[in-house]
């Protein structure tokens, strides 16, 4: 039997992954939204920000139980299942009629979201081993240009249709989620070839029930009962035990909040600094061309300054601190478009080696990226509602800008620190 790995069908399923990625980021674009919620809800910014921040929120914030889910009943189906679930939050939202309503078709494009989004990077992750940076790569650059066309379409639509028909668009352009989990399937290999990964798209079938792969061995620690082991063993907590990967996962904390706080409150900041609607809206777009930008950098950087990709994110998070520092210094809305594209710059440069780097400190890519994902999820959710408070207390967005600012600066002093730290172990 022929292998299917790095060939043929491969190349089939990475244009399916990067097509949901294409449309998974049209669909959770909700800056665009926001002031259309606040107005025709006549609910606060904070409120409003709570619903908005569970997309965002739970696209990350379930992706240890989707990895747990999908070893267990197979990709393909999870996948189908969640593209339903997206349809479903997106034909709620347009018909809904109270806030109540708005948090419940969020909730559920917010998962349906997830699995979509860690399947597209799982499946990957089966498929190539030879080209996996090659199509990680491409896969960011699709993202970044999904960024920067998403803002745009969604604004054509809300302008064209109103902000409730967007969302039954929304609905239909999700449908294409379906075709490309049907077509994720456990890949061919070679009899001398293995790979662990394979029970992630295809479950055994025994007496015709599913049965989960999932292996739990006895830990030799004995200060937890049985159930903690078990826990312990199924959610690969054992991850944590590096020191590189628990950097990694509160650098991934913050940046939730630092990067869905400014998708969220800059087009609204716009608004408030006198920019016309249409401009406010166009500033997502910027954006997505800054992170564009960003995505091949870290090849250039590698080659000429560092392949130390500890060096790369502390590096990423100096750009993002200077972006936003332009950001509060300035009271017009000119500057925000400076700011925009060196902070998108960042967040793109940021997107493309995230998998890379999560890859190289844990043996397990799987569950790695799911829990780096998910401590993200955490931060865009506490952030985005405090950064609302924060809005509706002072009257205007400074002093939220001021506390990503603060976040920003935290992430790079830390991670420059721990590079520091990692070169003085060695030479010790």
């Amino acid at each position: 039997m022929g292998s299917e790995l790095d060939v043929g069908y491969a190349w089939v399923v990475a244009i399916a992954s990067w097509t949901a990625t294409l449309i998974y980021l049209v669909v959770t674009t909700s800056g665009i939204y926001y002031p259309y919620l606040i107005d025709y809800y006549e609910e606060s910014a904070a409120k409003v920000g709570f619903a908005l921040a569970l997309i965002p929120t739970l696209k990350f914030l379930f992706g240890v139980f989707i990895a747990i889910i999908a070893k267990a009943y197979g990709c393909r189906i999870v996948t189908i299942l969640g593209s339903f679930m997206v349809m479903s939050g997106c034909l709620l939202m347009a018909y809904s009629t109270s806030i109540t309503a708005v948090f419940l078709a969020c909730s559920l494009i917010g998962i349906g979201i997830c699995v979509n989004y860690f399947v597209a990077y799982f499946t990957l992750d089966v498929y190539f081993k030879k080209y996996f940076t090659l199509v990680i790569s491409i896969k960011a650059a699709i993202n970044g240009a999904a960024l920067m066309m998403a803002p745009y379409v969604n604004r054509m639509f809300v302008i064209n249709f109103g902000w409730q028909h967007s969302y039954l668009l929304l609905s239909a352009i999700s449908y294409h989620l379906v075709l490309c989990g049907v077509i994720y399937r456990a890949p061919k290999i070679s009899s001398n070839e293995e790979s662990e990964e394979l029970s992630l798209l295809v479950v055994e079938q025994e007496n015709n029930s599913p049965q989960p792969d999932l292996q739990i061995t006895p830990a030799d620690e004995k200060w937890c009962p049985s159930w903690l082991r078990y826990i312990y063993e199924i959610c690969h907590l054992r991850l944590f035990k590096s020191n590189a990967f628990v950097v990694l996962a509160f650098v991934s904390l913050l940046h939730g909040a630092v990067e869905e706080g400014v998708d969220m409150i800059i087009p609204d900041d716009m608004l408030e600094r006198g920019a016309t609607l249409r401009a406010s809206q166009l500033i997502l777009t910027v954006y997505g061309a800054g992170s564009i930008i960003g995505r091949p950098v870290h090849y250039l950087f590698s080659k000429l300054v560092s392949n130390d990709l500890f060096i790369h994110l502390a590096t990423i998070y100096f750009l993002a601190f200077l972006a936003l520092l332009i950001c509060i210094t300035t009271t017009d809305g000119d500057p925000v478009y400076l700011t925009m594209v060196l902070f998108g710059f960042s967040v793109g440069w940021f997107s493309a080696i995230q998998p890379l780097i999560v890859k190289s400190v844990v043996d397990d890519f799987f569950f790695g990226f799911a829990w780096v994902d998910l401590l993200y999820g955490v931060g865009a959710f506490i952030g985005i509602i405090f950064l609302g408070y924060l809005r509706d207390q002072v009257g205007n967005f400074w002093l939220s800008e001021f506390l990503l600012l603060c976040l920003a600066m935290i992430n790079s002093v830390l991670l420059f620190g721990f590079v520091v730290y990692r070169r003085m172990k060695k030479i010790c």
